[in-house]
């Protein structure tokens, strides 16, 4: 009796073993959990740490750019992209407001001769500027007399008014409350009794103070 030919024997041993996988590996199989692992960890990352909200303070972000990792093998090539952590921008300070600037006034004494304020008669004579201040004010029953003060720390000049005309002369020299400025020869003393005149060294007129103030 005649047996079939053994296969067996006529490949010349066992089959051949089929193709293995080469997602059986051990070393494939840990990178692609270690990949999973990483971009299930990066989304988290991200979620957590995006902001709540947006404000019109708030800088805008660049979204990152994501990596991307390349495992070959011999017969296989696995590339995993990870996600990267999103980093949280911070609120962009409002600017501080600025403080006006507050201009401070001197205050000026209130004087007591009726009709005036604190830079002259109030229908003339008047101190020129308008930050000039007054510092003596005399009326007598012809004349009405007014010395100012240039600014708050400069030098004197004196304005007078009487029936034949008004006249303004520079710096005036004060004595406590008494002021002497000389014009043309003339030299007028103002004080708090009297205004006199003189003309080279003689008395010219003399009139009584009927209210007189100084600061």
């Amino acid at each position: 009796m005649t047996y079939p030919t053994d296969p067996y024997q006529q490949s010349g041993g066992y089959p051949p073993e089929p193709p293995r996988s080469p997602w059986s590996s051990p070393i494939v199989l840990a990178a692609a959990a270690a990949g999973v692992l990483l971009v299930v960890a990066g989304v988290l990352a991200a979620v957590l740490l995006i902001p709540r909200s947006t404000s019109s303070n708030q800088a805008t972000s660049v979204p990152p750019t994501p990596s991307t990792t390349v495992i070959t093998t011999s017969n296989t090539t696995i590339t995993i992209t990870q996600q990267p952590t999103a980093t949280p921008q911070l609120p962009v300070s409002a600017p501080t407001p600025t403080t006006p600037v507050t201009t401070t006034t001197t205050a000026h004494d209130s004087p007591t001769v009726s009709g005036t304020d604190w830079q002259g008669f109030t229908d003339g004579p008047r101190c020129n500027a308008s930050n000039d201040p007054a510092v003596a004010i005399g009326i007598t029953d012809r004349s009405r007399i007014v010395i100012c003060q240039v600014g708050d720390a400069g030098g004197l000049y004196y304005k007078g008014m009487a029936p034949e005309g008004t006249i303004e002369i520079q710096n005036p020299v004060r004595t406590g409350s008494t002021f002497t400025v000389t014009n043309k020869g003339y030299t007028y003393i103002v004080s708090p009794s009297t205004l006199t005149i003189e003309y080279g060294g003689s008395v010219v007129k003399v009139e009584d103070m009927q209210s007189f103030w100084s600061d």
